[in-house]
């Protein structure tokens, strides 16, 4: 079940209960104006859940990501210095 959906402003004029009824479902519905999106409509329980679950599964992969980490990053250069040392070392530049 496909749980996001667009929709004009002049759709939800025309029928508000029933763009509310679909919100309630669970549905994440955007709202487009003038070919733009304008806002993006969900349940209030739905909203904490899915950052509820976003988070820890950010946390998940920040965790994973520093384990897996070659080596750690000298605080005292810069990232183009950083970036530059990399790239001699990768393709053997002094």
């Amino acid at each position: 079940m496909d749980k996001n959906s667009t929709i004009s402003l002049q759709e939800v004029r025309k029928d508000p209960l029933g763009f509310l009824n679909q919100v309630n479902k669970g549905k994440r519905i955007t709202v487009i104006y003038h070919s733009k999106p304008l806002v993006t409509v969900m349940s209030a329980d739905s909203n904490a859940y899915g950052q509820t679950k976003s988070i820890k599964r950010m946390l998940q992969y920040a965790d994973l990501a520093n384990k897996s980490a070659k080596k750690s990053i000298d605080n005292n250069k810069s990232y183009k210095e950083i970036y530059a040392e990399d790239m001699a070392k990768k393709y053997g530049v002094s």
